[in-house]
């Protein structure tokens, strides 16, 4: 590994702790990683004392142990979580602590034989203890950011034609590339970046967009448009992008990369019908070319080439049939250009337009993050306990804003934002 090469993973762990959640001098920091990551994650651990944490929580994760205990643990035990866990999280999220969590499958096949009910009891009951951690890290009390880091068997699911070692390195290559991390001044390339995505925002907001419509007219197996989906919004979306605000008002990237324009819907306002254009990983397990039909914001039939059981579980986890989520994405995207499939829901999320089943972001809404929720449910925010994206944007989609007013303005065409919308 050529020293030049080192110095970019280095400024990419500068990104993630200075960029991603604009840590401060005397925070906290949790990580989240896979064992996989341990290289990637001292270099992390390092920029984040260089930068004046008080402590740094390295919370390992293994998906081998996790796929052990599924496959030899009492089943009247699933859903267990210690009171400490519940402590820490209560500690972190009082003292304002930065969460960074990490992906990138060290074993990115670890569950596809374990039974998806078994995972949802688990998730199901534990979510119930953490319920109060998910809902204030989405209502962006703390900064919070997720990125990723390659490693040998992911990189092979990208590249299956290279070694081991090549895959690697050209994972690398591309995650240094699309994360503006192989830039000169990463941070200065972000700021542009953020300030091009929030163009797409205030057009959205200037217009008063109501009600988007993906539209492939591309003939499915049943010869009708293959998607021709409308979703509803809310009475006052707003329409975020690139970085956020946390609750002291400080800046923080929560996805890095992050090429999305996204907002939540309203979760009784969707009808027609939609494909998935890239995998997706329901409680782990990959699901291909899925179908879903929606009537009056529910999901009344789906079928999936691959992964139907892991579907089928999830539309059991209550609000899991509705949306919580619909983000816009540009194939011109440096990820899509790149014409890999990531396997990675982090990277493929950010090369097509994609829906989220489940639960939906405050900042979805104007002033959501001051909201209760109980008004965030009044005006029909989905307050599920899973959230699940899955990719719907192609490079032949049209979408479509219904305005305020009932009149139509056009988004995308051909999977591209129209002039007048980046300008």
């Amino acid at each position: 590994m050529t020293v030049d090469f080192l110095a970019q993973q280095q400024a990419y762990a500068d990104l993630i702790i200075h960029g991603g959640v604009n840590f401060q001098p005397g925070q906290g920091l949790r990580v989240r990683a896979e064992l996989g990551h341990r290289d990637f994650v001292r270099l992390l651990v390092a920029a984040a004392y260089d930068a004046g944490a008080r402590h740094v929580d390295v919370m390992w994760t293994d998906p081998i142990t996790a796929k052990v205990r599924f496959e030899h643990i009492d089943h009247d035990y699933l859903g267990y979580l210690p009171e400490f866990e519940v402590a820490r999280a209560h500690e972190q999220l009082d003292d304002r602590w930065a969460l960074v969590s990490l992906t990138g499958d060290e074993y990115p096949d670890a569950f596809e034989e374990i039974d998806p009910a078994i995972m949802r009891q688990d998730r199901l009951g534990r979510i119930q203890k953490l319920k109060f951690f998910q809902e204030r890290v989405m209502n962006n009390e703390i900064s919070w950011c997720v990125a990723s880091v390659p490693v040998a068997p992911w990189a092979q699911k990208v590249f299956p034609d290279l070694d081991a070692d090549s895959a690697l390195q050209r994972l690398w290559q591309m995650v240094l590339y699309t994360c503006r991390a192989d830039q000169p001044d990463p941070m200065q390339a972000w700021a542009d970046h953020d300030a091009n995505l929030k163009t797409v925002a205030a057009f959205m907001d200037r217009h008063q967009v109501r009600s988007i419509r993906f539209l492939d007219e591309t003939p499915g197996p049943d010869g009708r448009p293959s998607s021709d989906l409308t979703v509803g919004l809310t009475d006052a979306p707003n329409w975020s992008c690139g970085s956020s605000d946390n609750a002291e008002g400080r800046p923080f990237f929560a996805n890095i990369p992050t090429e999305e324009i996204f907002t939540s819907p309203h979760k009784d306002k969707a009808e027609g019908w939609v494909r998935t254009s890239k995998p997706g990983f329901p409680f782990e397990r990959e699901l291909l070319d899925a179908y879903f039909h929606f009537e009056n914001g529910q999901v009344v039939e789906w079928h999936a080439e691959k992964g139907q059981d892991a579907l089928d579980q999830m539309f059991e986890m209550p609000g899991a049939r509705q949306l919580g989520e619909l983000a816009l994405v540009d194939v011109r995207s440096p990820i899509n250009q790149s014409g890999l499939i990531f396997h990675n829901t982090l990277f493929d999320e950010n090369a097509a337009c994609h829906i989220a089943f489940g639960r939906a972001y405050p900042e979805g809404v104007k002033d959501g993050n001051k909201m209760t929720q109980e008004e965030l449910e009044e005006m029909g925010v989905n307050a599920a306990d899973t959230h699940q994206d899955l990719m719907i944007g192609t490079d032949t989609m049209t979408v479509i804003g219904i305005c305020v007013d009932g009149s139509e303005v056009l988004i995308m065409k051909n999977g591209m934002f129209v002039d007048e919308v980046v300008a």
